[in-house]
């Protein structure tokens, strides 16, 4: 998903890309033809150049529409999938499922090269950075590594290790690329030397995204919760919930995060990190930033369907409860006051 100009762009497996209004939730634009599911989108939309959107699929093809008019405008067929695309310099670069880079200069709308970066492994990520003069591009793999290129003709610098599984997404920050993993890992390393810097953990799932708020790494994940890092102190800050799916996809943009799940739902949640509400569940430290959330997490993790008997094991409380239907209403509503008192807490 990508935000521009007021719009939330989306792709999915129903072939399609969709364009929300930010103020009114409301669907704006369908774009459509692709005959399988749209992985990755880019909005073009440079001062000198067309404003166009691209999308990539599984059906081999990125296509190419005009912003302006909602049009179809051009098709590039490529040899496998489309597993993602980013864009810098004026030249816009495509992963494939076969491990080659594709680039497409977006001045003349033309397909310039084909670099073999990662063959048979597939393409999972793209990013870009610079070296003084020589501009860098960053492409995280299937093999579990990241190769450091350069950019005009794909040579190989450097690669990235120290990730188990597929490096699943990128975000580069002045000398350093964060990126996550299936392995359940965030990784910071440092660009030009290869250093591994820090590892970020806590994820239960794979880390489908990697974003960057100011002074805080908030990173999406298939355990469905969005997870907010200190990048000073490397804690963990916050914790969103509400998600009833595997988070796919997150953009932010001013204080809000945006994200997409498995299920096909876009959620909306604004970041707040004076509100805290910590769960005081004994041997659980999580903090969330909504109290819903904490809500929905003591009931769907603190609570067991299989037993009798349940006691209540949140600081300094005694109340044990029947899990029989005539109790669990007033377990629910106990779980639901003690979320409730963390918002009295400093």
């Amino acid at each position: 998903m990508q935000i521009h100009n007021g719009l939330l762009y989306t792709c999915s497996g129903d072939r399609t890309v969709k364009a929300f209004d930010l103020v009114s939730h409301k669907c704006v634009a369908v774009f459509e033809g692709h005959s399988s599911k749209v992985s990755c989108l880019f909005v073009s939309a440079s001062p000198c150049l067309h404003h166009r959107l691209y999308s990539g699929s599984s059906d081999q093809t990125i296509r190419c529409y005009s912003l302006k008019t909602g049009e179809f405008e051009q098709q590039f067929s490529l040899s496998d999938r489309v597993l993602c695309l980013h864009s810098r310099w004026k030249i816009l670069y495509a992963g494939l499922a076969n491990g080659t880079v594709v680039t497409i200069n977006l001045k003349t709308n033309k397909q310039m090269d084909v670099f073999e970066c990662h063959g048979p492994r597939a393409v999972s990520c793209l990013a870009s950075s610079q070296e003084g003069a020589r501009k860098i591009l960053l492409v995280g793999s299937f093999d579990s590594t990241i190769s450091v290129r350069d950019a005009k003709n794909g040579l190989l610098l450097r690669t990235l290790e120290g990730h188990t599984k597929t490096v699943l997404c990128m975000k580069v920050v002045n000398d350093l690329v964060f990126s996550g993993s299936s392995d359940q890992c965030v990784y910071a390393h440092n660009i030009h030397t290869g250093e591994l810097v820090r590892v970020y953990k806590g994820h239960s799932h794979a880390v489908t995204v990697v974003a960057v708020m100011g002074k805080v790494m908030v990173t999406a994940c298939l355990d469905k919760l969005i997870r907010v890092y200190d990048l000073q102190s490397h804690e963990q800050l916050q914790i969103y919930g509400g998600h009833k799916d595997m988070v796919m996809c997150l953009a932010v943009h001013k204080n809000m995060i945006y994200t997409g799940c498995y299920d096909g739902s876009v959620q909306a949640v604004k970041l707040n990190l004076m509100q805290n509400h910590r769960c005081w569940w004994n041997g659980c430290s999580l903090v969330f930033g909504l109290m819903e959330h904490l809500q929905q997490h003591l009931i769907s993790e603190h609570t067991c369907a299989n037993v009798q008997t349940l006691k209540c094991r949140w600081k300094n409380c005694e109340e044990f409860f029947c899990t029989r239907n005539s109790s669990k209403q007033g377990m629910l509503v106990h779980m639901q006051k003690h979320a409730a008192e963390t918002e009295l807490e400093p």
